[in-house]
């Protein structure tokens, strides 16, 4: 299973360097399926994907079966001209 996509919430603080949007829905979705976030927490890239005149967020969002998530082989944030969010990209080995 592969889920993505602009959430309009975080699930940490670390997520957000200004105002903080919670939603209790989203880590229940996650659990209750046994999704795991595709963003490495040990990553010096903080991920975020929407940045606004004095904020940055990590909006959009991926979410992979465990059996995807190990065949992960990187993840990057791109911008993108035809929106006001970062895509982000997932290789996944074959």
């Amino acid at each position: 299973m592969f889920l993505a996509d602009d959430f309009n919430c975080v699930l940490e603080t670390s997520d957000s360097t200004g105002q903080k949007h919670f939603n209790r829905a989203l880590p229940s979705l996650v659990n209750g399926l046994d999704l795991h976030d595709v963003w490495d927490a040990a990553s010096t890239n903080n991920g975020y994907t929407h940045y606004a005149s004095k904020t940055a967020l990590r909006l959009d969002r991926i979410y992979v079966t465990k059996p995807l998530r190990t065949r992960k082989t990187g993840v990057e944030t791109i911008a993108t001209a035809f929106t006001d969010h970062f895509a982000v990209v997932v290789r996944i080995n074959n």
